[in-house]
């Protein structure tokens, strides 16, 4: 049974060593881990614009406080899975994005 999530450790039959066997590489996988890395720094930055708007015009009267916490704290538990999981592009995007919520939900206490 897959529930989709690959992380989640399943015993593997030892060899008669007592070693554990090699997964097998796929292609799409490594291509995919390769893809990751641009995509997690790439994501965060779609936030730029909200942040630079935000702090230039000093002008928070239609965003959410709460929606922007909410998102801030959510990152926090993102990050601690990527830690856990030891995966670097889910560390980079959720430092990244929980920067940018940080940012903006400080904004929208600052300028509301």
């Amino acid at each position: 049974m897959s529930l989709g999530v690959r992380h989640i450790s399943r015993r593997r039959k030892k060899l008669p060593d007592g070693k554990e066997p090699f997964e097998r590489i796929s292609v799409l996988k490594t291509a995919l881990d390769i893809i990751m890395y641009p995509i997690a720094i790439a994501s965060p930055l779609a936030l730029v614009p909200q942040v630079w708007y935000l702090y230039s015009s000093q002008n928070a009267s239609s965003l959410s406080l709460t929606t922007w916490v909410t998102l801030a704290t959510l990152n926090l538990v993102w990050l601690f899975y990527g830690f856990v999981h030891r995966e670097k592009p889910i560390i980079i995007a959720n430092i990244m994005f929980g920067s940018f919520h940080f940012l903006i939900a400080l904004g929208i206490v600052l300028y509301r």
